[in-house]
C-alpha cells in the first residue's frame, strides 16, 4: 500500500530526530565517562597523598631541623617546632606538607608531640 504524498516526509524527519537523540546520549556518555576518570584521578592522589602524610608524620626523623624529599611522586617537607608549652613536658608541632609534583595539588597534617631533645653540642 503507498502512502499518500502528506506522510513521505514524517519518515526522514523521525530517522533525523532519533540521529538527534542517540549523538546526544553518546556525547553526554563520554562526558560523564571523562568526569568519572578526573574524580578517579584526583581521590587516587588524594589516597596516596593520606598514606604518605601518615607514614612521614610517624617515621620522618624526630628533630628541629627542617627534612624535606621526594616520595611516590610528591616533595614533601616536615618541620618541628616549639609551641612554648614546656610544664610538664615540652609540646612541639609536627607537621607535613606535601605538593603533588604534576597537578600541583598541596596537602597538609600536624600533630603535637613531645619535643625531641636536644643534644648538647
Amino acid at each position: 500500500m503507498a502512502r499518500p504524498a502528506d506522510e513521505a516526509g514524517f519518515a526522514l524527519t523521525d530517522a533525523l530526530v532519533a540521529m538527534l537523540i542517540l549523538s546526544m546520549t553518546l556525547v553526554l556518555s563520554l562526558s560523564a565517562l571523562g568526569q568519572a576518570r578526573d574524580v578517579a584521578e584526583v581521590a587516587w592522589e588524594t589516597r596516596r597523598a593520606q598514606s604518605l602524610l601518615s607514614h612521614l608524620i610517624e617515621s620522618a626523623p624526630h628533630r628541629f631541623e627542617a627534612s624535606a624529599g621526594i616520595s611516590d611522586g610528591f616533595t614533601w617537607a616536615v618541620e618541628t617546632t616549639t609551641t612554648g608549652a614546656d610544664r610538664p613536658v615540652a609540646v612541639c608541632r609536627r607537621a607535613v606538607t606535601l605538593q603533588n609534583r604534576l597537578s600541583r595539588r598541596t596537602y597538609q597534617a600536624a600533630t603535637l608531640e613531645a619535643c625531641p631533645l636536644l643534644t648538647p653540642s
